[in-house]
């Protein structure tokens, strides 16, 4: 019964006609993970390009209104992410000494450099791995010296 049994084995041993398709099994699983985690991370980099924009296209605003109308830039980037969209829009503007002295004061004093800040940052659940993360995106614009 060894013998046999021996002799069965043996003559499987060195048959090769099924190594690629073995292999093929063994490595799909990792094949699968490795294009499933390009896809989910594809998907994320794709809203926080949106994101990115839709902060450009505010910042834009700012850029074109020198500051004055930050309400309007907010309802802008509102706009450019959809209705639908649960993102927390960000729009401040502040002053910093150019040469970031010591005894810089934190209102826009004469002299200062007057800038126009904004982020746009969301919840964000990955489309595959169904994991939570947040996204986010920020944007800063010199609007120049107060005079």
């Amino acid at each position: 019964m060894i013998t046999r049994a021996r002799a069965f084995i043996g003559a499987y041993w060195h048959d090769c006609r099924a190594n690629a398709a073995v292999e093929f099994a063994l490595l799909l699983p990792f094949l699968l993970f490795l294009i499933a985690g390009t896809i989910d991370l594809g998907l994320g980099f794709r809203e926080k390009v949106k994101l990115q924009s839709a902060l450009n296209s505010g910042m834009q605003h700012v850029m074109q209104t020198g500051g004055s109308d930050l309400a309007t830039s907010r309802q802008v980037v509102a706009y450019s992410l959809g209705a639908a969209s649960s993102a927390a829009i960000e729009i401040d503007a502040f002053c910093r000494c150019a040469s970031k002295a010591v005894g810089c004061s934190t209102h826009c004093a004469s002299g200062l450099d007057r800038f126009v800040g904004g982020t746009v940052s969301m919840p964000y659940r990955t489309a595959i791995f169904d994991q939570d993360m947040s996204i986010s995106a920020n944007f800063e614009v010199y609007l120049g010296e107060v005079e």
